[in-house]
């Protein structure tokens, strides 16, 4: 790859060619202006599909398609309430399980409310929520996480439109930051779930999360985690101010034929299982990251290295 630093504007996207006839459809519900930023925002929702399988990485480890964190930045009125639309379409059947756990919860709610004595009171049924509200407290999520794992080993999925809501994911800033980092590593360890008949669980976490927010929220909601690794590990796609030509985007309609196509995609992901190493995938990352070495010897600067190794990672 070779840079132009004199040049202005950003490189086009390259076109999508064979194996991306996914994507290809899901922007055909997304207006044109809004097609490079939503590209990868799509990917996490996309791997929350993909349970029991894993992938060899460049370095020769093997991870699941959990931890994908992607954050869409664009100012107010540019399009990102589009992601949502798209969101609604591929979490369908995410939606359609959730609904038969919560029945399942809420009658348990009910019939324990009929005891009155803790020995006669049911136990909790197994219950596992594939799109969780962003809005749980720490002990809600780990709870879920648990129950996800028990369930099949799934991967639950997260959608914030605003990134101040990260902090209600798990009770405040600081535990955010350390929860996305033991989702990306899938560790056990700070995931105790603590009751009063002491440990009862400890899960590993496995979950995709995308967010949007305006640049001005992103920037007070990232500053402090530039650092500590958490800031590495997002995947950041930003739509820049567009010119005022009076246009007004159009959005998809999501039609019966869309969701036809859309769903043998959805189907395949969801039987796929087992390990999986993609050859030209770990040479392009490693294209990758001899572009990145040269850019920041180019701009000598160690924070873009390391950020971008992180990230490549």
């Amino acid at each position: 790859m070779k840079y132009n630093i004199s040049k202005t504007t950003a490189p086009k996207m390259p076109k999508l060619g064979k194996g991306t006839e996914c994507v290809t459809l899901l922007l055909s519900q997304v207006s044109k202006d809004m097609h490079q930023p939503i590209v990868p925002m799509i990917f996490p929702i996309l791997g929350a599909h993909v349970s029991g399988a894993e992938f060899m990485y460049p370095d020769q480890s093997w991870k699941e398609t959990c931890g994908m964190l992607a954050n869409l930045v664009a100012d107010s009125g540019a399009g990102k309430g589009q992601l949502s639309g798209l969101v609604e379409a591929l979490c369908r059947d995410f939606r359609a399980h959730d609904e038969e756990e919560l029945t399942k919860l809420v009658e348990w709610q009910k019939l324990v409310k009929t005891k009155s004595a803790n020995k006669e009171k049911p136990v909790r049924p197994d219950v596992a929520f594939w799109f969780p509200p962003a809005d749980v407290t720490n002990a809600a999520f780990i709870q879920n996480a648990m129950g996800c794992e028990k369930l099949g080993q799934r991967t639950q999925y997260i959608n914030m439109p605003e990134v101040e809501m990260a902090d209600r994911v798990c009770g405040g800033h600081r535990q955010i930051s350390q929860m996305m980092r033991n989702i990306y590593d899938r560790q056990r360890a700070g995931a105790l779930r603590a009751t009063a008949d002491g440990v009862t669980g400890n899960p590993v976490l496995r979950a995709n999360i995308t967010i949007s927010s305006t640049p001005f929220a992103a920037r007070k909601f990232y500053k402090q985690e530039l650092f500590n690794g958490t800031f590495g590990r997002v995947v950041f796609s930003y739509k820049p101010r567009q010119g005022r030509d009076g246009r007004i985007p159009r959005q998809g309609k999501y039609g019966d034929d869309f969701y036809k196509k859309l769903d043998e995609y959805i189907a395949r992901l969801a039987i796929c299982k087992g390990r999986f190493v993609i050859q030209p995938l770990n040479r392009l990352t490693d294209q990758l990251a001899a572009d990145m070495a040269s850019l920041a010897d180019l701009a000598d600067d160690d924070i873009l290295w390391d950020i971008s190794k992180r990230a490549l990672v």
